[in-house]
């Protein structure tokens, strides 16, 4: 490579790294990624950083050969004239491509494009092919809620309404457990999460959905879990991606042959959006 050629390539990486520093200085990547995972974005960046930035300043170009600016090791077992030019030229034919200023252009505009415009959250499009309005389905045993009730009153704390504050999975899965289902059937419960529209039975537009987001690692394998809020009376209504505790009575409704769970909301109220929505599947 020639010094052009490495230092261009050396400001990629060193756009790469500073994006990567941003996004975990910006505390956006924490809409990507679980946050144990977060610092090694901040590894990763200042390693990239630092290989691109010595990539700009100390450029080396390699050395062309006696035998040829090719670099090929051409035997010549008689004293003949070689045709290679002044400096060996080759007279193979070399692709070059598009050259390394396209390349570094290819690689930099559509990044920092992307880095500009795109939204850090799923639409909610997204959540539905993602499986928000999925009916819920048993998948281990280490995802199970209690099964008994003095298991749960042991193990969940309580808020000041006496509403049992269950992490969001727990209705979900127990709507696709008979047994589970009696022991909170009726229970008052508190759901922390995010508001997004209800799709599922929802003809007189009286329901909304609260839901978290669980992951492995990164946002990828991001799957929303749900429950449907109906409201009734004068109760004052969230809007769509506001965070929020929503109390009530659980219950279980059947559409279309599937057992959901139901929330029938008392109140909802503002709160504080934790440092990353993400629940990790484990």
């Amino acid at each position: 490579m020639t010094d052009l050629q490495t230092r261009l390539f050396g400001l990629i990486a060193t756009t790469w790294g500073g994006i990567l520093l941003y996004f975990y200085h910006s505390m956006r990547v924490q809409k990507y990624l679980a946050p144990n995972f977060h610092h090694y974005v901040l590894i990763g960046g200042i390693g990239i950083l630092i290989l691109g930035i010595y990539s700009v300043i100390n450029p080396k170009e390699k050395k062309k050969t006696e035998e040829g600016c090719c670099g090929h090791d051409h035997e010549h077992e008689h004293d003949h004239e070689h045709e290679h030019g002044e400096c060996g030229g080759c007279d193979h034919d070399h692709d070059e491509g598009h050259g390394p200023m396209i390349t570094a252009l290819l690689t930099i505009v559509p990044l920092v494009i992307a880095m500009t415009y795109t939204k850090d959250n799923l639409s909610n499009a997204g959540l539905t092919k993602k499986g928000l309005y999925d009916a819920p389905n048993l998948t281990n045993e280490a995802d199970r809620p209690p099964f008994t009730r003095e298991q749960l009153e042991k193990r969940v704390s309580r808020n000041e309404h006496n509403e049992f504050q269950l992490r969001m999975i727990t209705p979900y899965y127990a709507a696709g457990d008979h047994q589970i289902q009696e022991i909170f059937e009726g229970l008052p419960v508190e759901l922390e999460g995010r508001i997004a529209p209800e799709k599922v039975n929802n003809a007189k537009g009286d329901r909304l959905r609260i839901f978290r987001s669980i992951i492995t690692c990164c946002a990828a394998d991001l799957q929303p879990i749900g429950v449907s809020l109906l409201f009734e009376g004068e109760t004052a209504r969230p809007a769509k991606d506001d965070w929020v505790k929503a109390g009530g009575i659980l219950t279980f409704e059947t559409v279309n042959d599937k057992v959901l769970p139901l929330l029938k909301v008392r109140e909802v109220v503002q709160a504080e959006e934790p440092y990353s929505e993400f629940r990790l599947r484990q």
